[in-house]
This record gives structure tokens, C-alpha cells and sequence, in this order.
């Protein structure tokens, strides 16, 4: 039996404002659609089945995804829509991070689904997946506000397979690796929509390192007077203009602009987060065009860029010093323009976080699908939860004052209060952001040790599939339905 709590829960008032604009002929299968993503919501954690809750709601999701209108493009695009509406409420004076990735999907008990495309080997068998390239929002405090969209696809027979001297020859747009061009682009549609009053930076790691997107962006900007601009992770050691030398020799060599601590995220092998005292060394730089793109494409335009030089001198026993070459077309005139830029690299982070999420919270490769434009559609929606899952990690460390009923129903904060404190009756205040993530971390096994720093989203999409049957059990206390 599946249970429903009469009140709007905030998993119906968030999926209701998220999709509002999702273009559908009958309304009948938007109120559907609403319904599926506050369920997948309220247990990020749970199969198609048992976010249903029966067998008649997981019939209905399945015929839902079958339907044309419900495709990942459509519901990304309602997404951004509301985004944007958050973004023109928000504060215009904070730049806002656009920050590309991209991660594998493994379906390789898939088989039988046609059109995947292998995402790498194991031995000399290829591995069948999805790739997703998202375009994850946040500004320079920290706090998410979503995802500008995101290219989901499958990798099939690549020019780019070709031996190095032949990829050379081919033009960007024959690449998988166009896709960060088209990224910044979106970056750049998403500035002109605000107006042009909003600095937008796109942000990436090395990958990105191309030098046609970094040609895209200096013209565009000169052309238009202004755009998005970009703040990449450095791959190449580039050549500089004029005989110059090259970039990275150059890049150290500069003078020592400051300081700063920045809190690292969890890495792999096991690695804790922690925080690390980063030297900061900037500079402006001329790049020259790569031989080949002058050769093969007759590019002539040398580039106009800052360099920073970010380096861990004291790194802790046994783990790898960061060290970040970063290029950006935002001047850094000063010590604070460079301490900022590589702060607002180090928040690159929040999409590899919001990956994790996708993966082991919402355990998307576990979805089941008949045909991959359906599969693909279950991603997005999945994109979706995971980000509102980031955001609400990260609300509670950017605003932790601020009262929890902005994103908790009446219900489900009250039966969490009374939870955390053991017994007795319901508060008349809804507790702050801080303590509210703090008490649905707690429900998902978090200990809150002193060493324990804040809890992540790990612990967090576990406390809410917790928090919806305390708030059931909640209600029927209250309603005098039990005992």
C-alpha cells in the first residue's frame, strides 16, 4: 500500500515550481511527470518500483517515459527555465560559475539495449555506456542554483580514433571535443539572457585546454563588447607569442601574488577532504597558435591571456601537492583578482560532487529502460534530483541561519524535530538550515564527531528516503490514525 501525506510536501512544492514550464498536450501527463520526480525525490536512493510505491505508479512512469514529449531535452529545458527565474531573483551583484564535466554511465548489463555506444575496455572488451557533459550553475559563494542543461550521449566510430598525425588535420567540430565549445556557447547564451549585466565565467578542468574554444571566446567577446569568459585548468605547455618561451616555465617564474586556504573535497584511493595553503602566482600572457591549427585551418590569431600558477608547497605525508596552472580571460590586476580566480577554481568541485550524486545517490546506471531515448530521459530526471540533492547540502553551509520551511514542508519538519529531540511536541518554529541537514544527516548514519567535518551528500539522500516514513508515521500521530 502506498501511503500519500495530504499536505504538499516539499518534494511536491519543489517538482511543481522545477517543471513548471515542461511542455506537455495534456495536463494530465504533466500532474504524471510532477508526481514521478517528487517521488524519485523523496528516495533518490530507490528503484523505479519503490519510489512508485505500486504497481499501478510504476506502470504509469514506465508509459510516461514512452511518451515523445517526455525526452531529456524537454525536461532539462524546464529546468533552466526555472533556473532562471531563481537566477533574476537572486543577488545580480555575485558572478556565477559556469562549470562543464563530463562523466561515464556504465550499462554494461545493458546488452541488449541498442544504440550505446562503448564508454572504454576491460580487456579487449568495450564497455557499453552514456556519456553526460553537464553545464552545472553556481555562483561565487558557493550556493547551486542548476543546470544550464547537459548533452547526454553515446560515443560511436570516432575520426578521432585516427593515429595523432591524421586528428590534427580534422576540424573541431568532427570531435567529441567540441563539446566544450558548444558548452561555452551555452555559457554565452546564458549571459545574454541576464542581460549582460552578470559576469558569467566558464569554468573547466584540462580537457578543455583547446585552442579553438579559447579563439571562440576572445572573438566573440571583442566582437561584442563583452560575453562570458572562461577560467580553465591548463594542459599544454604552449608556446608563447613573439619567441617568448613557453607557458609553464614562464608561469613559474612569476612573482608570488599571495595566499589562500581552500577546503578540498574527498579524492580518490581514499583520500580525506581537507584544506590546503595554496600559493597564488599571476600573470598576463600571449599565446601563439599551435603549428598544426596554422597549418591545416590557417588560424593567425595569437591569444591574450592570464596565466596563474597555484601550488602546495607543504602538502601532508604520502599525498600529492595540488598544483593548478589556470588560464583566464578575467584580468588579475592584484593580489585579490588572483586569490579569487583560484578560489573559484577550487568550486570546480561542485560538479564532480554532483556526479557522485548521480551515480550513487540516484544510482542511475541501475535504471532500467527499453530503448535508449528513454534511458536518456530517466538521466535527466536524474540530473535534476541530484542537483537539488547539491543544493541542499550547500544551502545549509551558504545560509545556515535561515529557516528550513523554505525547502521542508510543515509536516516533515516538525516530525524531523521531534525525531532529533527524542520525543515531546512539535516546535512552533521550523529549526535553521544548519541544524534541519544536520538532523536528516543523522538519519542517514552520520555521526557528527568532532572530526567528522559537515555532512555530504552521501549521508543526506540517505536521511530523506528516512525522513519520508517518519513523516507518514508523523502524520498519522498526529491525525489519530494509529494505535
Amino acid at each position: 500500500m502506498h501511503f500519500e501525506i495530504p499536505a504538499a510536501s516539499e518534494a511536491d512544492l519543489w517538482a511543481n515550481q522545477e517543471f513548471a514550464a515542461l511542455a506537455c498536450s495534456d495536463a494530465r501527463r504533466k500532474r504524471r511527470f510532477v508526481r514521478v520526480a517528487s517521488d524519485f525525490l523523496r528516495n533518490p536512493t530507490a528503484s523505479v518500483p519503490a519510489s512508485c510505491g505500486d504497481w499501478a505508479g510504476t506502470k504509469a512512469c514506465y508509459r510516461l517515459f514512452d511518451h515523445e514529449e517526455i525526452r531529456a531535452d524537454s525536461i532539462l529545458e524546464a529546468h533552466r527555465a526555472a533556473m532562471l527565474a531563481r537566477l533574476n531573483a537572486s543577488d545580480a551583484s555575485l558572478p556565477l560559475l559556469f562549470i562543464q564535466d563530463t562523466t561515464s554511465l556504465n550499462f554494461g548489463t545493458r546488452e541488449s539495449l541498442e544504440g550505446l555506444g562503448s564508454i572504454g575496455t576491460v580487456g579487449a572488451t568495450k564497455v557499453p555506456g552514456i556519456f553526460v557533459h553537464g553545464h552545472l550553475v553556481v555562483d561565487t559563494q558557493g550556493e547551486v542554483h542548476g543546470l544550464a542543461g547537459a548533452k547526454i550521449y553515446t560515443r560511436q566510430e570516432r575520426p578521432c580514433d585516427a593515429p595523432a598525425g591524421q586528428r590534427n588535420r580534422l576540424p573541431l567540430g568532427q570531435k567529441e571535443s567540441q563539446r566544450w565549445v558548444d558548452g561555452w556557447q551555452e555559457a554565452q547564451r546564458l549571459w545574454e539572457e541576464l542581460g549582460g549585466k552578470r559576469p558569467v565565467l566558464a569554468v573547466a578542468d584540462r580537457e578543455a585546454d583547446i585552442y579553438e574554444l579559447l579563439a571562440t571566446c576572445q572573438q566573440t567577446r571583442a566582437h561584442r563588447g563583452g560575453g562570458a569568459g572562461l577560467l580553465i585548468r591548463s594542459k599544454h605547455d604552449r608556446k608563447l607569442a613573439d619567441g617568448g618561451g613557453s607557458l609553464w616555465q614562464t608561469q613559474m617564474a612569476l612573482p608570488l601574488n599571495g595566499r589562500l586556504e581552500v577546503e578540498l573535497p574527498r579524492g580518490k584511493q581514499g583520500l580525506q577532504a581537507r584544506a590546503a595553503v595554496l600559493e597564488v602566482r599571476a600573470g598576463r600572457m600571449r599565446l601563439a597558435v599551435p603549428h598544426d591549427k596554422k597549418r591545416y585551418f590557417g588560424m593567425t590569431e595569437s591569444l591574450e591571456l592570464w596565466a596563474l600558477e597555484v601550488i602546495e608547497r607543504q602538502p601532508p605525508a604520502g599525498v600529492e601537492a595540488v598544483h593548478w596552472r589556470l588560464l583566464t580571460t578575467e584580468e588579475v590586476g592584484n593580489e585579490e583578482d588572483a586569490r579569487r580566480l583560484a578560489g573559484w577554481y577550487a568550486l570546480r568541485w561542485r560538479i564532480e560532487v554532483m556526479h557522485r550524486i548521480l551515480k550513487t545517490g540516484c544510482r542511475v546506471e541501475a535504471r532500467q529502460a527499453r530503448t535508449e531515448e528513454k534511458l536518456k530521459a530517466f538521466i535527466a530526471l536524474d540530473l535534476v534530483v541530484a542537483v537539488r540533492l547539491l543544493a541542499m547540502v550547500w544551502q545549509a553551509r551558504v545560509n545556515p541561519e535561515e529557516s528550513c520551511a523554505s525547502w521542508l514542508a510543515r509536516e516533515e519538519w516538525e516530525a524531523l524535530s521531534v525525531h532529533g529531540a527524542g520525543g515531546g511536541a512539535a516546535p512552533e518554529r521550523a529549526p535553521s538550515n544548519q541544524e534541519a541537514v544536520g538532523m536528516i544527516a543523522k538519519l542517514g548514519g552520520f555521526l557528527g564527531r568532532k572530526g567528522d567535518g559537515a555532512p555530504g551528500p552521501e549521508v543526506l539522500w540517505r536521511g530523506l528516503a528516512k525522513l519520508r516514513t517518519l513523516t507518514e508515521a508523523w502524520f498519522l500521530f498526529r491525525s489519530g490514525q494509529c494505535g
